[in-house]
């Protein structure tokens, strides 16, 4: 009897432990089920935010310190257009109507608007080649984060 209640005591801790380890984990499985597409807004948002940085610094005046800077020859109202083009289609993502679409096919969307973004910035940007590599690895990082 005196191995009984230190017995007791052991497995209601090791009970709480794994009840806790347990209720963790579901909760994070939860809010994927609730809202798988979630991760594909979130990515989207972040597509933008580069988006934006890139129009900013187009429209400067001063090039001093900016990192996208159009080409000689540009068309800067048609640039303007093109990005402004590229986050009208982003914002979709983040939208209800974009859940009613299947999981692939949102993939592909994105995929098609990166690879549109990526030919942009390698053809209108000053070392474009450049800067869409090291695009590329921050968007796949991103991506690889918030799908985690």
């Amino acid at each position: 009897m005196d191995q009984f209640f230190p017995a007791i005591f052991v497995s209601i801790v090791v009970a709480f432990i794994v009840i806790k380890n347990i209720k963790r984990i579901t909760e994070k499985m939860d809010v994927e089920a609730i809202n798988p597409y979630s991760r594909y807004a979130s990515f989207s948002a972040h597509i933008q935010e580069y988006i934006r940085d890139i129009k900013k610094e187009i429209e400067k005046d001063d090039k001093s310190d900016v990192i996208f800077s159009l080409l000689d020859g540009a068309d800067l109202k048609k640039a303007q257009e093109q990005l402004s083009d590229f986050i009208r289609k982003l914002v979709f993502f983040e939208t209800s109507m974009a859940k009613n679409r299947p999981k692939e096919q949102i993939e592909n969307d994105l995929a098609q608007i990166l690879f549109d973004l990526d030919n942009f910035v390698r053809k209108n940007i000053e070392n474009g080649d450049l800067i869409a590599d090291k695009m590329k690895e921050d968007l796949q990082a991103r991506f690889e984060k918030v799908s985690t």
